[in-house]
Formats: structure tokens, sequence, C-alpha cells
């Protein structure tokens, strides 16, 4: 996914000390932000917890036509904790990872480009005695539009999706019409 980046980023980027960042956002209820880092990184208006070494990314794959899922693993939680996660339906859920560019004195954010965007899957946990391991996979967002749609853009599933809508209630007997035009010559007169 290719997006532009600021000035001062691009800047920060072609010096000697790149100090950077992922930031995941999971849309769980309330919403799970994490950095890559081992302390808290504020982008915007959201607070970005971070998880130092105890999460993990896959390495992001970007290559044009490929749609590689992703995997998110978050080590050292514990059991306690482990009731959270086994009560949110996962999959479905939008997932974004981003890049944070971070100045190199102050370490706030210049810029994060989103690097991968997706929807969560699978939730596998691996559970130990004291602490446990949450592992999340995620689908690219290419694989989502590549999947069969169940509605159609007739009357029916709009009734289903908005009941009481008739505004496609013709769409089907205008698509049979034929429509006859007159000949050029006849506005030439």
């Amino acid at each position: 996914m290719r997006t532009s980046i600021s000035a001062p980023a691009l800047a920060v980027l072609s010096g000697n000390v790149v100090p950077m960042a992922l930031l995941v956002d999971m849309a769980f209820s309330p919403v799970v932000s994490l950095a890559s880092c081992a302390v808290s990184i504020l982008a915007g208006a959201t607070l970005y917890t971070g998880a130092g070494s105890l999460g993990a990314v896959e390495p992001v794959r970007d290559a044009p036509g490929d749609s590689q899922g992703l995997r998110f693993t978050l080590s050292g939680v514990p059991s306690d904790n482990l009731a959270l996660a086994m009560q949110e339906d996962v999959r479905g859920r939008a997932v974004t990872v981003k890049l944070a560019v971070l100045d190199p004195t102050t370490h706030a954010v210049l810029d994060s480009p989103t690097l991968w965007a997706g929807t969560l899957d699978q939730m596998p946990i691996s559970r130990g005695a004291q602490t446990s391991t949450i592992g999340v996979t995620a689908l690219h967002r290419g694989v989502t539009f590549r999947m069969p749609k169940p509605l159609r853009y007739t009357d029916n599933d709009q009734q289903v999706l908005v009941p009481g809508d008739t505004s496609l209630r013709y769409v089907l007997s205008q698509s049979q019409h034929q429509d006859i035009w007159p000949a050029a010559s006849f506005f030439r007169q």
C-alpha cells in the first residue's frame, strides 16, 4: 500500500538515526491500539499502548496484486485477562497497521502512513500456567474485495437492507426495456 509521506518524515528517513514503530489498530469494542515499542505513543488522538518485546507482527510483504494475510502475536498475557479476549467475536473486525516515523529528539510522531489494512479472521489462544499467548490472523482487504457478495442490486435485496425503500422497484423492468431513438436526421430538420 503506497501513500505519500510528509516532508519532515522524509528528512528523518534520510538521516542517520531513524526511530520507527509499528502501530496496530484492531476494531474491538473498545478499539485495541498497540505499538511495537516499549513505551506508549500518542499519534493524533489515539494512544497506542507499547507492547515491546511481548508483541510481534509478521513482516508485511507489499507486491502488486499480492494480498498476503498477516499474523499478530501478544505473549506474556496474564491468564486472568484471557476472559476479555475470549468474549470478543473477532471475525470481520477491521485492522490497520501503520508505520510511525518518530522525531529523533522528541520521539513525537511525524507521520504514520498505512502499511496494511484488512479484517481479522481468527484468534488462536495458547494457554500456559501463569501466562498465555494470543495470536490474531487477519485477511488482507484485497481478499475481502474478491469474496462473493451475497447481495445484488435488486429491489428484494434493497428491502432486506432498508425496509420500505422503493428506489429500486423498477430496476428489473427498466433493465429489460429497449429505447428507440430517432435518427440524427430527425434533429436536423
